[in-house]
């Protein structure tokens, strides 16, 4: 019974999932709805592929709520936790990433890897060097992931961790609403958008 609830979980949430994915690939990348729905089940088929490797599969429903609560007393979770509190990430951050699907997370993920990798090879193919475009498209995406990992440049232009990303989202909206040139003028004189996210978040206003 438990493996049932587990498949009927996941497929409900691909389920969820599927519109909103396949809207995103046709409205941000122009793709054929039967392109874009293509892409969509390949893309969640692997996930659940990985997470079934990882051992993810099986993350109790909101987890976060869990690991905050094993922070207290975990050595092991609150030095997990350790760079990303460092970072500014909040338990409002950490039960809002991992109290979602793993699913949902890890499509997250690979749609964001996806609009990098969209968008480095359209500014190669338009004549830009790589290493010019991978700094254009540090300027126009946050990367996210473990933010001990140095990318290049300065130290501000680490990965954030993802707990982040739902602040970074709407400091970003709020930013391009508010003055969108000014707001694209601070990106082009920072070395990424992540280095102007790290000032953002020391000056208090992400």
């Amino acid at each position: 019974m438990d493996n049932a609830r587990e498949q009927t979980d996941w497929a409900e949430t691909e389920k969820r999932l599927e519109p909103q994915c396949i809207s995103f690939f046709q409205e941000s990348m122009n793709m054929p709805e039967e392109i874009a729905r293509e892409i969509f089940k390949t893309m969640a088929q692997e996930q659940k592929e990985a997470a079934r490797r990882e051992g993810t599969d099986r993350i109790p429903e909101l987890f976060g709520n869990l690991l905050l609560e094993r922070e207290q007393a975990d050595d092991r979770v609150r030095n997990a936790f350790a760079p990303k509190r460092a970072e500014g990430v909040t338990d409002e951050d950490i039960a809002l990433w991992w109290n979602m699907h793993d699913l949902e997370r890890r499509m997250i993920s690979k749609i964001d890897e996806m609009n990098r990798i969209w968008l480095f090879e359209k500014l190669v193919k338009d004549g830009a060097a790589e290493p010019e475009a991978a700094r254009m498209v540090a300027k126009r995406f946050p990367v996210y992931g473990d933010p001990e990992h140095l990318v290049f440049g300065t130290d501000d232009d680490r990965p954030l961790p993802f707990e982040l990303k739902w602040r970074v989202n709407r400091y970003i909206t709020g930013k391009t609403n508010a003055d969108s040139d000014k707001f694209h003028a601070e990106t082009e004189a920072s070395t990424s958008l992540n280095a102007l996210l790290r000032r953002a978040l020391r000056q208090g206003e992400l």
